[in-house]
């Protein structure tokens, strides 16, 4: 058994016992983090936004509030069912199913002018995050932003240490740091595709 269909079974575990198995309502972590998040975004408001890994659409409600256009999304079923529970009440927001980098939506060219990686990027393997990484930057419209969000203590299913995600996006040529904050729990960075800037 592969490990994305490992991580994918134990997602399924975590969400048949619980709807909010991270406590992401209740948990102070969840809530100050979201918080600052949402502060380090450089608008007020976007045009099209991306969420991969959406989870139980806790962050999900928030950027709706913030843009015209949102796509979330997750790779399991429980979860696309509690996000789209969570924003049906957002005509501008839409959640899909999928499994990534494989069913990236944007793979045709840039469509968002804001991506939002929220403790996702350390479940990928070395191939799915390389991939991902240039994913996003070929997603995001000339200008587009691009934040990641990660918590950095040990957990069973990490197979990336956050530092090793961020840095492979700061690696990238097309993009350039915008904001940038860090506690002894996450490290949130914000990075603005350069103008002109090849995404491969």
């Amino acid at each position: 058994m592969t490990a994305l269909a490992t991580t994918a079974e134990h997602f399924r575990s975590l969400y048949a016992g619980s709807a909010d198995p991270w406590h992401t309502i209740d948990s102070w972590y969840e809530q100050r983090k979201r918080a600052i998040l949402l502060a380090a975004l450089p608008k007020p408001r976007f045009s099209s936004v991306y969420e991969p890994g959406c989870g139980n659409g806790a962050l999900t409600v928030a950027l709706a509030a913030r843009c015209d256009r949102l796509l979330a999304s997750d790779f399991c079923d429980e979860a696309v069912r509690l996000t789209r529970e969570r924003v049906n009440a957002h005509r501008h927001v839409q959640v899909s199913r999928e499994s990534l980098p494989e069913q990236w939506p944007a793979s045709g060219g840039a469509a968002f002018d804001l991506i939002v990686l929220s403790e996702l990027g350390y479940y990928l393997d070395d191939e799915q995050l390389r991939a991902t990484v240039s994913l996003c930057v070929a997603s995001l419209l000339p200008a587009g932003h691009l934040l990641a969000c990660h918590w950095k203590r040990p957990f069973d299913d990490r197979q990336q240490p956050t530092a090793t995600v961020h840095a492979l996006f700061a690696e990238h040529d097309a993009l350039q740091g915008s904001a940038w904050y860090e506690d002894e729990e996450f490290r949130l960075d914000l990075w603005q595709r350069r103008s002109g800037e090849n995404a491969s």
